[in-house]
């Protein structure tokens, strides 16, 4: 009946548009579509029940959202200051297996979120994940993808993805003590994840790392800071976590002046010991991991339970 009074209504008969004839069903959908366009969600939903409605926003659709922001703001930095000759961004030449790391493990919000200053170049810079030794990116986390090159290669830093065979001790360390003490790592991204503050890798021309804190030109440097400090903000809002763990003894400090200076309240920001084994008096750190969790109150949800 609808459709016979519309069909017979004047205003939708055939029309000449240059020579054109518009049928009449198509002339039906086009006002449909105006209409629909100026109808606010509430309303649409109202009188349109059926129609699709906006796809849920997920947590990693949420995180990758961010990454891509960041990349965006990162790209129109100027950061090449002495002594840093290279920029890597694996966040974008690993996009691939970086975006399988979050897809399968940053599904829901978390209690724990542990924090790394920036990649290293035998670890995350290979694979795009934290920490991200390619054997144990690989093997146990159960991530691979394909990973491109930077747009500016050092020599001394060749990007092979998943065909290095360089270790990274840090993610060797961190990696290993999860593993023997998660046992399946669904049971560590149970309750939490782990990202960089920074996603550039920073080096001289030799190679030699260079971190945040260690880039000399401080306006360059608080430049970078500060679109770091951003996404690190709104990640920890689509995460929601109660505790932040902070790897090492500079993005503990950042995290402590960053929610000092944004009025941030309810989460608790504790410190580990990066695994690094540049760090003094550091062979013993599976040693020191277990400390800071038994100290913490948070090994238990660590411990695989046989679920």
């Amino acid at each position: 009946m609808l459709k016979r009074k519309l069909l017979g209504n004047p205003i939708f008969s055939e029309v000449e548009d240059n020579n054109n004839k518009k049928p009449k069903l198509e002339q039906i959908q086009d006002l449909l579509d105006l209409s629909l366009g100026n109808c606010s969600p509430g309303d649409v939903s109202k009188y349109f029940p059926n129609l699709p409605k906006e796809p849920v926003r997920t947590v990693q659709d949420k995180v990758l959202d961010l990454q891509l922001e960041l990349n965006r703001n990162l790209r129109t930095l100027s950061l090449k200051t002495p002594p840093v000759e290279y920029i890597y961004n694996p966040l974008e030449y690993a996009f691939h297996p970086n975006t399988n790391f979050i897809t399968k493990y940053c599904t829901t919000t978390k209690k724990i979120l542990f924090i790394g200053m920036n990649p290293g170049p035998f670890g995350m810079c290979q694979t795009g994940v934290p920490f991200g030794d390619p054997r144990w990116v690989r093997d146990w986390l159960q991530i691979d993808g394909i990973v491109s090159k930077p747009e500016v290669e050092c020599p001394e830093r060749k990007i092979l993805g998943f065909s290095s065979t360089r270790r990274e001790q840090s993610g060797e360390r961190f990696w290993s003590y999860f593993a023997s003490l998660c046992g399946r790592p669904e049971v560590f991204f149970k309750y939490s994840f782990v990202c960089n503050f920074c996603p550039l890798a920073l080096m001289k021309v030799n190679g030699c790392n260079v971190t945040p804190a260690e880039i000399k030109d401080m306006k360059i440097r608080k430049i970078l800071e500060a679109a770091c400090d951003d996404w690190y903000l709104k990640l920890i809002r689509v995460l929601q976590p109660e505790i932040i763990v902070a790897i090492g003894t500079y993005i503990e400090k950042k995290t402590k002046d960053l929610f000092k200076t944004h009025s941030v309240d309810g989460i608790t920001v504790a410190y580990m010991p990066h695994p690094s084994p540049r760090a003094v008096n550091n062979q013993n750190w599976h040693e020191k991991a277990e400390a800071f969790l038994v100290n913490n109150n948070l090994m238990p949800y660590f411990l695989n339970h046989g679920k």
